[in-house]
């Protein structure tokens, strides 16, 4: 086990050495540090891509005397306001979780929120003898999925209340664009803010969340029926899995993600199967070997994701007739499949912001 975890820390040392950029720790707001970050690759877009500033900070949710840890990903230079996009981990992974993404997004204009959840997150299982079995029981916590859209809902209202404060970050917030994305049990917890019942009926949705990017979508099977389970959800989704995404630790299998896609017909839906990926590409984590699916796949889900928000939430005309024509099916090419499930509504504008 100790050669495992050597062998796995190896790993995440290499993968954090070729983002090209150092990250210092902050354990508070006082002594919170901007890190200066370039865009590691190019995208396919010609837009110019922007220097990246990035600060971790550590949050106290008094309410449920809770820590909220969130790493923030931002423009370096321009007042916005810019759109703002929330991310939620995978089981047992960190606020470091897809920085490929975190700093991709704020390098094209959005202000990237990555959140972590403690009680989910690596402490979980780090330094354990059992870790999988400590990752089952947070897996199968009830406590796990209360928390973590609370934990998404609290870092927005920390945000709004900085704003209001005149904080200098906060201040350049679009607080009427903000996504959000996440991975593995990140996907789950996103789609509960835009609407996705929870198994014991739990209701979690935001009204500010306008659209969502869900990779890898557990799914709750048994408890919820499935057309209960997802009839809520009214905004813009993007899901993403791939032929070969059969869950590590929950009993989701590679042709069970497309539930939720074939399940919700509130707004656009779009579903991104690639062909061979894994439940490891979005993050890259977890792996003993290179076997090439994160090179060949990040880039993908970095550029779809990307024309996705800039359709939904910059509300770009352009991004949104290529996303709802051909462009996604040109960007993936022969990597995946796509399908669509397109509202008659091309304007989106019309997207709901009711209180």
């Amino acid at each position: 086990m100790k050669a495992r975890q050597l062998l796995w820390t190896l790993n995440v040392w290499v993968a954090c050495a070729a983002l090209a950029y150092t990250l210092s720790a902050a354990t508070n707001e006082d002594n919170a540090k901007d890190i200066s970050i370039e865009p590691a690759e190019k995208s396919v877009s010609s837009e110019r891509e922007n220097s990246v500033t990035a600060v971790e900070l550590q949050w106290f949710d008094a309410g449920r005397s809770r820590q909220v840890p969130v790493k923030i990903y931002y423009p370096a230079a321009g007042k916005g306001p810019f759109p703002v996009v929330l991310f939620s981990h995978g089981l047992g992974r960190t606020r470091e979780d897809c920085a490929y993404l975190g700093i991709h997004w704020a390098s094209r204009g959005y202000i990237s929120v990555f959140v972590e959840h403690a009680g989910s997150d690596e402490a979980v299982w780090r330094g354990k003898v059992q870790p999988k079995k400590h990752l089952k029981e947070a897996y199968e916590n009830p406590a796990t999925m209360r928390n973590r859209p609370l934990d998404m809902r609290f870092a927005l209202d920390q945000l709004d209340r900085l704003k209001r404060d005149g904080d200098s970050l906060a201040v350049r917030l679009d607080f009427d664009r903000i996504g959000a994305a996440g991975c593995d049990l990140g996907a789950e917890t996103v789609l509960a803010l835009a609407g996705q019942v929870l198994p014991g009926e739990m209701i979690f949705s935001d009204h500010r969340i306008r659209a969502v990017i869900a990779m890898s979508p557990p799914v709750p099977m048994g408890q919820v029926p499935l057309d209960i389970t997802y009839k809520n959800i009214s905004v813009p989704c993007l899901y993403m899995t791939g032929s070969e995404d059969n869950g590590v630790i929950g009993t989701t299998k590679a042709y069970q993600r497309r539930i939720p896609f074939d399940n919700t017909s509130g707004a656009d839906q779009y579903l991104a199967t690639f062909f061979g990926g894994d439940h490891m590409i979005y993050a890259g984590h977890l792996r003993q070997r290179d076997t090439g699916k994160d090179a060949r796949f990040q880039p993908l889900i970095r550029d779809a994701s990307t024309l996705f928000w800039d359709a939904y939430l910059q509300e770009k005309p352009d991004s949104l007739a290529a996303l709802r024509g051909k462009g996604l099916n040109a960007l993936l090419g022969s990597s995946a499949s796509v399908e669509k499930k397109l509202t008659a509504d091309t304007n989106i504008s019309t997207v709901s912001r009711e209180p």
